[in-house]
């Protein structure tokens, strides 16, 4: 069978819904929720909140350990699989469409795209969490409630608002860095719609109106890493996900991700990742 796109999984594949929330305890839920054999993408984003027990999740070929009361976002396109979780796990998995995300929310999610761990949360927001995932459940579950549609879309709103929250502090928010990271978010989105065609600091800076000078110190103050390291990064992640989810030729993902020279290309992913394009592809597929 020939794939030539990454297929994506949809959440009407899972529900007539907008949303869904379900909750896993050891091993066996989470086989029968994530299946056992293959990498997926969505269309959708996906929530985790583990409030104990210890799982690992493979998130754009990058294994994260969730440890404890943790959440997780797991965003539209990301390719992902549960690889590994104990028996005393236990976590809700709440998938909701994009559509009911306000943009507020959406943006830090979109900013920390690159954001690949789990962030600890207080006690008070785990509590509140949870009180707040019991409410949409009783009202999705009372069917015969009286409460407008409304009532549910708050109480989800409020839900995303508390993994907002938590991932709006990841980056240090003191006024001496406020233009820098404010830069460093308009960097990333230009990042993600932009990397088949801009792949320097200077033509990313040229659309900021800034110098690649600035740029480059901006990004390095607020993320720790070089603009050079970010367009790798957003590079390799996708050809990554083309090598594994389709079977396009090599020249073919150089061609989509704006590569004129395949062999370049091959010798591009070879140097970053240590092993050629095909290895890749052969070493996630055994």
């Amino acid at each position: 069978m020939i794939i030539n796109n990454i297929s994506t999984h949809s959440l009407k594949d899972i529900t007539d819904k907008k949303i869904s929330i379900n909750m896993i305890i050891g091993k066996a839920d989470n086989d029968e929720l994530y299946g056992k054999s293959a990498h997926r993408r969505d269309d959708h984003y996906l929530f985790i909140f583990q409030k104990n027990g210890r799982s690992k999740i493979i998130v754009d070929f990058k294994e994260i350990e969730l440890i404890g009361n943790v959440i997780m976002c797991i965003l539209p396109g990301q390719i992902h699989l549960a690889s590994a979780i104990d028996n005393k796990t236990e976590a809700w998995l709440i998938t909701i469409d994009t559509s009911i995300i306000n943009d507020e929310y959406r943006t830090i999610f979109e900013d920390n795209y690159f954001f690949y761990e789990p962030i600890t949360l207080e006690t008070s927001e785990t509590t509140l969490l949870n009180q707040c995932i019991q409410l949409i459940l009783s009202t999705q579950e009372n069917t015969k409630s009286n409460l407008i549609p409304n009532v549910a879309y708050s109480l989800i709103d409020a839900c995303i608002g508390i993994f907002a929250s938590a991932y709006n502090q990841i980056e240090n928010n003191t006024p001496s860095l406020a233009r820098k990271l404010i830069i460093t978010k308009e960097f990333k989105r230009l990042l993600l719609q932009n990397i088949k065609t801009h792949k320097s600091s200077a033509a990313f800076a040229k659309i900021l109106n800034i110098t690649p000078a600035y740029l480059n110190e901006a990004i390095k103050s607020t993320t720790g890493f070089t603009v050079s390291f970010w367009i790798r990064q957003t590079i390799i992640t996708e050809a990554k996900r083309y090598l594994y989810a389709t079977n396009i030729t090599v020249k073919e993902i150089a061609y989509l991700l704006g590569f004129e020279d395949h062999a370049y290309f091959n010798r591009y992913f070879s140097k970053i990742e240590g092993k050629a394009p095909l290895q890749f592809r052969t070493s996630y597929r055994k």
